[in-house]
């Protein structure tokens, strides 16, 4: 009887034993799936928090950046172009003998020049060159006074602008103004005064095609003129006068 109760006694401490050890496994079990719960919820928390709180900032500040870019973009040239205007509107148009010959050049202009030089000369087509050559060389940006009436006080007018004078009639250009030899007795007055328009044959320095205000005469303020001899007329060629 007395075995028999140590034997029974045994096995209830075994299987009490057994029933502490199980529950000690559950728990810990337990421990384990909860912490892989925690961690996973963690996760799913944290990649949630990313996409929603860290990166849409990031992309307003793309955005700010970029539309701070195009405004830069859009506003930069303005000043350049400002700046070219003024530029632009500051230069002054270069005027050459070249220049008068071109301007000579167009009938139109010719018309309009006869017309104001016939005015200022009080309607009269005699005593008209002087006029004339003002007025072309006004309309071409040389300020000649309004009133120049000799051959003299042209050539001074444009001797005081700093035109030099040359004697060499192969050097002459289109454009170029060319005056006379002096009248008797007048040392410095030239006789006469025209605008060089080009030679009548190329390599000849005999026979040119001029431009004055001898209309009465030629009927045309472009015609030809010997510049190599004088008559009982015309006087020779002396020196030219260039810009």
């Amino acid at each position: 009887m007395n075995e028999y109760n140590k034997v029974n006694k045994e096995s209830e401490k075994y299987i009490k034993e057994m029933h502490e050890l199980a529950d000690k496994n559950e728990f810990k079990n337990n421990i384990v799936v909860l912490g892989l719960v925690i961690v996973i919820v963690s996760i799913i928390i944290f990649s949630i928090f990313m996409n929603t709180s860290i990166m849409k900032p990031k992309t307003d500040v793309a955005v700010s950046k970029s539309v701070t870019k195009n405004s830069n973009t859009i506003s930069s040239p303005k000043p350049t172009v400002t700046t070219k205007t003024t530029n632009a509107s500051s230069i002054k148009p270069i005027v050459s003998p070249t220049n008068i010959y071109e301007y000579l050049n167009v009938e139109g202009n010719r018309t309009n020049l006869l017309k104001k030089s016939i005015a200022l000369n009080g309607g009269s087509k005699k005593g008209l060159n002087v006029y004339l050559l003002s007025e072309i060389l006004r309309a071409n940006s040389y300020a000649i006074p309004s009133k120049t009436t000799t051959v003299k006080q042209l050539m001074d007018s444009l001797l005081s602008m700093g035109w030099k004078k040359n004697r060499n009639p192969t050097q002459l250009k289109k454009g170029d103004i060319c005056f006379t030899t002096d009248m008797p007795g007048k040392i410095g007055s030239p006789s006469h005064a025209y605008v060089f328009m080009g030679w009548v044959k190329d390599g000849k320095t005999d026979y040119a095609n001029i431009c004055d205000g001898q209309v009465e005469e030629f009927g045309n303020i472009l015609h030809k003129r010997n510049l190599s001899i004088t008559t009982t007329q015309k006087d020779k060629f002396s020196f030219f006068l260039r810009k």
